[in-house]
């Protein structure tokens, strides 16, 4: 073995560990706030729990709407509420680069 050799695997070592410790945050986007990305929670240990905490969001989110439908509420309301967007990004990462595209204007 060379002396250079356990430098290597020194560095191997801490990159692994630092990508196992990576932590994921939910950022959200919605018509209210223009379709800009903001941070919506605290940090996950993992994408999959991250994943999991945005589809409990949405099923919040939908049980709100089908109760704002029950009592009649307009459509204007309901997509306030319902319009989020939701994704998990690592937190040394900012928001998403890619904006919401849905509401592109066409010209007359």
């Amino acid at each position: 073995m060379g002396p250079g050799s356990w430098r290597s695997a020194l560095l191997a070592g801490i990159i692994v560990v630092a990508a196992s410790d990576e932590q994921y945050a939910i950022w959200r986007s919605s018509a209210v706030n223009g379709f800009t990305w903001e941070l919506a929670s605290g940090t996950y240990a993992s994408k999959e729990v991250c994943d999991e905490a945005i589809e409990g969001r949405k099923r919040r989110i939908a049980r709100t709407l089908a109760f704002l439908r029950r009592i009649g509420v307009d459509d204007t309301l309901q997509h306030t509420v319902g319009d989020r967007l939701y994704e998990c990004r690592p937190t040394l990462t900012g928001p998403p680069t890619d904006p919401y595209r849905g509401r592109e204007t066409q010209s007359p």
